[in-house]
Protein backbone atom coordinates (compact mmCIF):
# COMPACT_ATOMS: atom_id res chain seq x y z
CA UNK A 1 0.00 0.00 0.00
CA UNK A 2 1.43 3.36 -0.96
CA UNK A 3 1.11 6.56 1.01
CA UNK A 4 -1.14 9.05 -0.74
CA UNK A 5 0.35 12.41 -1.60
CA UNK A 6 -0.63 15.00 0.94
CA UNK A 7 -2.16 18.04 -0.64
CA UNK A 8 -2.12 21.19 1.39
CA UNK A 9 -4.71 23.72 0.44
CA UNK A 10 -4.08 27.18 1.79
CA UNK A 11 -6.07 30.36 1.70
CA UNK A 12 -5.87 33.63 3.56
CA UNK A 13 -7.69 33.75 6.88
CA UNK A 14 -10.68 35.97 7.26
CA UNK A 15 -10.28 38.77 9.84
CA UNK A 16 -12.52 36.96 12.35
CA UNK A 17 -10.53 33.73 11.89
CA UNK A 18 -7.22 35.57 12.32
CA UNK A 19 -8.51 37.25 15.51
CA UNK A 20 -9.66 33.89 16.90
CA UNK A 21 -6.28 32.32 16.03
CA UNK A 22 -4.37 35.11 17.79
CA UNK A 23 -6.67 34.91 20.84
CA UNK A 24 -6.10 31.14 21.07
CA UNK A 25 -2.34 31.58 20.68
CA UNK A 26 -2.32 34.07 23.59
CA UNK A 27 -4.34 31.64 25.74
CA UNK A 28 -1.95 28.80 25.01
CA UNK A 29 1.06 31.02 25.75
CA UNK A 30 -0.51 32.10 29.05
CA UNK A 31 -1.27 28.48 30.10
CA UNK A 32 2.07 27.01 29.04
CA UNK A 33 4.15 27.98 32.12
CA UNK A 34 1.57 26.46 34.48
CA UNK A 35 1.30 23.29 32.40
CA UNK A 36 5.09 22.98 32.29
CA UNK A 37 5.33 23.40 36.08
CA UNK A 38 2.57 20.83 36.69
CA UNK A 39 4.29 18.37 34.37
CA UNK A 40 7.55 18.81 36.32
CA UNK A 41 5.66 18.24 39.59
CA UNK A 42 4.06 15.11 38.11
CA UNK A 43 7.46 13.76 37.04
CA UNK A 44 9.05 14.42 40.43
CA UNK A 45 6.12 12.90 42.34
CA UNK A 46 6.21 9.75 40.21
CA UNK A 47 9.90 9.27 41.03
CA UNK A 48 9.35 9.18 44.81
CA UNK A 49 10.66 5.91 46.30
CA UNK A 50 7.39 5.42 48.21
CA UNK A 51 4.15 3.47 47.92
CA UNK A 52 2.53 6.61 46.54
CA UNK A 53 5.29 6.88 43.95
CA UNK A 54 4.73 3.25 42.95
CA UNK A 55 1.01 3.88 42.54
CA UNK A 56 1.71 7.02 40.49
CA UNK A 57 4.00 5.02 38.20
CA UNK A 58 1.33 2.32 37.88
CA UNK A 59 -1.25 4.96 36.92
CA UNK A 60 1.08 6.43 34.30
CA UNK A 61 1.83 2.96 32.91
CA UNK A 62 -1.83 1.95 32.83
CA UNK A 63 -3.77 1.93 29.59
CA UNK A 64 -6.92 2.88 31.49
CA UNK A 65 -8.19 6.46 31.18
CA UNK A 66 -7.79 8.62 34.30
CA UNK A 67 -11.57 8.95 34.59
CA UNK A 68 -11.96 5.19 34.81
CA UNK A 69 -9.16 4.86 37.38
CA UNK A 70 -10.64 7.68 39.45
CA UNK A 71 -14.11 6.12 39.32
CA UNK A 72 -12.69 2.75 40.35
CA UNK A 73 -11.01 4.37 43.36
CA UNK A 74 -14.11 6.40 44.23
CA UNK A 75 -12.44 9.81 43.80
CA UNK A 76 -12.82 12.65 41.31
CA UNK A 77 -10.43 13.11 38.42
CA UNK A 78 -9.31 16.38 40.04
CA UNK A 79 -8.34 14.56 43.25
CA UNK A 80 -6.48 11.94 41.21
CA UNK A 81 -4.68 14.63 39.22
CA UNK A 82 -3.64 16.42 42.43
CA UNK A 83 -2.34 13.10 43.78
CA UNK A 84 -0.34 12.57 40.58
CA UNK A 85 1.32 15.98 40.94
CA UNK A 86 2.04 15.45 44.63
CA UNK A 87 -0.25 18.31 45.65
CA UNK A 88 -2.51 15.94 47.59
CA UNK A 89 -2.02 12.86 49.67
CA UNK A 90 -4.63 10.14 49.84
CA UNK A 91 -5.99 8.27 52.84
CA UNK A 92 -4.99 4.64 53.14
CA UNK A 93 -8.47 3.39 52.19
CA UNK A 94 -8.32 5.46 48.99
CA UNK A 95 -4.85 4.08 48.25
CA UNK A 96 -6.27 0.57 48.69
CA UNK A 97 -9.13 1.31 46.27
CA UNK A 98 -6.70 2.89 43.83
CA UNK A 99 -4.47 -0.20 43.94
CA UNK A 100 -7.52 -2.40 43.36
CA UNK A 101 -8.66 -0.25 40.42
CA UNK A 102 -5.21 -0.74 38.87
CA UNK A 103 -5.07 -4.47 39.71
CA UNK A 104 -1.93 -3.55 41.62
CA UNK A 105 -0.57 -6.16 44.03
CA UNK A 106 1.81 -5.39 46.88
CA UNK A 107 4.59 -7.83 47.60
CA UNK A 108 7.04 -8.02 50.49
CA UNK A 109 10.76 -7.69 49.73
CA UNK A 110 11.82 -10.16 52.41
Amino acid sequence: MTDPKVRRITRPLLPAQRARLERNRRRVAAELPDLTARDQMRREASQEPTLSGELRRAIHASSLPLGQIAAGAGVSVLVLDEFLTGERTLRSDVLDRLATALSFALASRT
